[in-house]
């Protein structure tokens, strides 16, 4: 085998073009897939998120729509529940009872519908009372929750601010109108206050609810007498204004309540109810989609990513629908399908580069399997042609009679030489042609390795030494016997010796070394040159068929000998390694395993 550098790198131009075939028939397609693919998951997943948006508009809007109507049927009959029933005691100017007469109002035990939290009304002077609480006679008011009551009174505190403002007090009593006034009223659907007219005996018994409910339940008549002078005095105009829908403080909350405005003699009052949030919320807590009231907020801006947000028509407030964990699972589909189609797309197209890489690759195999055998069969002819054309030269001498005659023993010696090299050549092509067939047979035995290397070296010490090359054979004295095949043995050492003659060429004392040494296995054959040594970039390849440096000075050869000498050592169970001689050169190594040790026997 070769060890320096000749000729060109060949150029395989059929397997770049099938590379680059290669390259765009699977580009192309699985670019297709995944711009197509890709897109398929991405709409999808935008039809899912669509999708639960708009379930959750469709749900928003008929809960905003079953609250609106509800709200505003509630307004409705709330607008026209008589004025004086938000006092806790009151005199009824309709009722059947002539003259001095009060009664505990309808709403004195608390609203009668669950949607409204409490009833209050704020007078001219800012005082805020509710018809469930009477200072004076507690037990007219609602028994079973005097505490909440109470509580609830220091939460409507803040609402008593903005009914005593000028401009809210003239906007409850005399300018309603639709649209957003003030702090987010929204109006009653334009409805026009409505006027009450009452006798002035009726109004001063209204006012004085609570020292004539006195003077009746003790007996004290104090008031009787005053108001049954003062009832020729006349009539009395109340007017009562419709109830609009406000945004105002409750508790530090934000509250929706229904205030209306009144024109009385003793001055601009205000009356309202407050939605109750708790009943509002169970009201939504029965939907599939957790929703909540809230105020509707006076920003252009879109509302947050995960919420759905539907006016509540008549009202400044608005339902919104929380739906971010619908949409945070529908993105963790999106992001497994996702995964699933990446996985598949990275499946396919590593089947099909890998299938596209395996035929690139047979035809690259292909390519330069057909150039190694070109250059091997240049090589094999000019192998042949040099020991041909010795054995011609010396023949036609010999039969001519040409030269010296008493030369002609010697003409015949190099006829054999010429004929040995020959056979040497043919014995390398047959041996590999058996190797690639699998087809090689040996017949290792045990005997004795140093006679076998010793007939061999000086068989072709001759033809070494003729050649310029002195060749020296060490060999152990405790040699052991090994087991080899002897013509395969004989086949390495030639090969190697051919190959150190060949190497050692451009060095002016050439020197061959032949050793074998024993070791713990068996045996070592080594075969030492000093010549150039072999390529760092070649010994990777070494051992590989029609492996051969590109150097132009390099012998010529078929690049068979170390292949052979590889497989005919492993073939005894053997194996060949290269290193560095030292001083330079190189140094090919043979092991040869020794016998297997014979069983011990069975004791009896």
């Amino acid at each position: 085998m070769g060890r320096g550098r000749r000729g060109l790198k060949p150029r395989f131009h059929r397997t770049a073009t099938a590379l680059l075939l290669t390259v765009v028939a699977v580009a192309v397609p699985c670019g297709a897939w995944f711009f197509a693919g890709s897109r398929g998951v991405e709409k999808r997943a935008r039809l899912e998120e669509e999708a639960v948006t708009t379930h959750a508009y469709k749900k928003g809007v008929i809960l905003a729509e079953r609250l609106a109507t509800r709200l505003e049927v509630l307004r409705e009959a709330e607008s026209d529940r008589a004025f004086y029933h938000y006092q806790n005691l009151y005199h009824d100017p309709k009722g059947a009872a002539e003259g001095i007469s009060v009664l505990p109002s309808p709403l004195a035990q608390g609203p009668t519908d669950p949607l409204i939290e409490a009833h209050f009304q704020v007078d001219d002077a800012g005082i805020l009372t509710l018809p469930t609480l009477n200072d004076e006679f507690p037990e007219l008011g609602l028994h079973s929750s005097q505490g909440s009551q109470c509580d609830l009174f220091g939460e409507l505190k803040d609402i008593t601010f903005f009914c005593t403002l000028e401009s809210a007090a003239s906007a409850l009593t005399y300018r309603p109108r639709s649209g957003v006034a003030g702090n987010g009223t929204v109006a009653a659907n334009g409805r026009s206050a409505m006027v009450e007219i009452l006798d002035a005996m009726a109004w001063h018994q209204h006012l004085s609810a609570n020292a004539l409910y006195a003077d009746l339940k003790y007996g004290q008549k104090s008031l009787g007498p005053a108001l049954e002078d003062g009832k020729d005095e006349g009539k009395i105009e109340i007017r009562v204004g419709p109830l609009v829908w406000y945004t105002l403080p409750v508790g530090g909350q934000p509250g929706l309540v229904a205030l209306r405005g009144l024109e009385t003699p003793a001055g601009i009052w205000t009356q309202g109810f407050v939605i109750s949030p708790d009943t509002v919320a169970q009201y939504l807590g029965s939907s599939s989609v957790p929703a909540r009231f809230q105020p509707a907020g006076r920003s252009r801006r879109a509302p947050p990513p995960g919420e759905v947000r539907i006016a509540v028509d008549g009202t400044p407030w608005e339902v919104a629908l929380d739906i971010s964990d619908s949409l945070r699972e529908t993105a963790s589909q999106a992001a497994s399908d996702r995964g699933r189609f990446l996985s598949v797309f990275l499946l396919g197209t590593g089947a099909a580069a890998l299938a596209g890489l395996l035929l690139v690759s047979m035809l690259f195999q292909a390519e330069r399997l057909g150039q190694q055998r070109a250059r091997f069969a240049a090589s094999a002819a000019h192998e042949l042609r040099t020991p041909l054309a010795g054995l011609r030269l010396y023949g036609e001498m010999l039969v001519e009679g040409l030269g010296d005659p008493g030369r002609a023993a010697d003409y015949a010696r190099r006829m054999a030489g010429e004929a040995e090299r020959l056979g040497r050549v043919v014995t390398n092509v047959l041996s590999f042609t058996r190797l690639e067939r699998e087809s090689v047979a040996l017949s290792p035995v045990t005997g004795d390795l140093g006679e076998v290397v010793r007939a061999a070296v000086e068989r072709q010490r001759p033809a070494l030494e003729e050649s310029g090359a002195a060749v020296e054979l060490q060999m152990a004295e405790d040699l052991c016997p090994v087991t080899f095949d002897r013509d395969a043995v004989t086949h390495i050492l030639q090969n190697l010796l051919d190959n150190a003659e060949k190497y050692t060429r451009e060095v002016d004392e050439r020197r061959i070394l032949v050793q074998l040494a024993s070791t713990p296995d068996g045996a070592a054959l080594s075969v030492s040159d000093n010549g150039n040594g072999v390529p760092r970039e070649l010994r990777r390849r070494l051992f590989r068929p029609f492996a051969r440096g590109h150097h132009p000075d390099a012998p010529e050869g078929l690049g068979l000998g170390l292949v052979l000498v590889r497989e005919l050592a492993r073939a005894q169970s053997g194996e060949v390694s290269y290193d560095e001689a030292p001083g330079g050169g190189a140094r090919f190594t043979v092991t040869v395993p020794a016998p297997p040790a014979p069983a011990r026997p069975v004791p009896a």
